[in-house]
């Protein structure tokens, strides 16, 4: 659910594959059970939560990513590529506990159940106070530290070999 469009199909196929009896035949049934059900907005569900929480992703990923290269040429680090993955990592870091409220946001307003954007940060809120928001960032954590490093490593190869 993470990447691509924000379909709310796989939370449904889920939830029925962890029912025992399923429901739904494929993606397709699912998809189809679900507009004929609720409507074609049911498909939709979690599209604004998931715009905010990936467009701040990536505007604090890679504005923190730039600081911290500055900062590494302004006392001489050198530029290598355990510099470069060190700072993809750090850059990981600050992105989950500075977005991290956003995606459990996200989370609970594509939940199979479902909720409004307003609904799910109430729910959050209600359920298990201001800090129910960093619920999840563990798990976030190990992934965006890797794939930080990896991503700005891979880039900074890339945009080498071709200027």
């Amino acid at each position: 659910i993470q990447h691509g469009p924000n379909f709310s199909v796989l939370p449904h196929r889920i939830d029925d594959a962890k029912s025992g009896r399923r429901r739904f035949r494929g993606g397709v049934h699912a998809l189809t059970f679900m507009v004929r059900e609720k409507g074609l907005g049911e498909v939709y569900r979690g599209l604004a939560s998931t715009t905010v929480k990936q467009s701040a992703t990536s505007a604090v990923r890679m504005g923190t990513y730039n600081i911290i290269k500055e900062l590494f040429k302004k006392h001489s680090v050198p530029q290598n590529t355990a510099t470069t993955f060190a700072s993809g990592a750090i850059a990981g870091v600050v992105t989950v506990y500075a977005t991290q409220p956003l995606d459990s946001i996200k989370t609970v307003a594509q939940s199979a159940k479902g909720a409004s954007t307003g609904e799910a940060f109430r729910c959050i809120l209600a359920q298990r106070g201001v800090s129910g928001f960093w619920s999840g960032s563990t798990m976030r954590l190990g992934r965006l530290i890797l794939s930080g490093g990896i991503v700005f490593t891979v880039y900074e190869q890339v945009a080498g070999m071709l200027s």
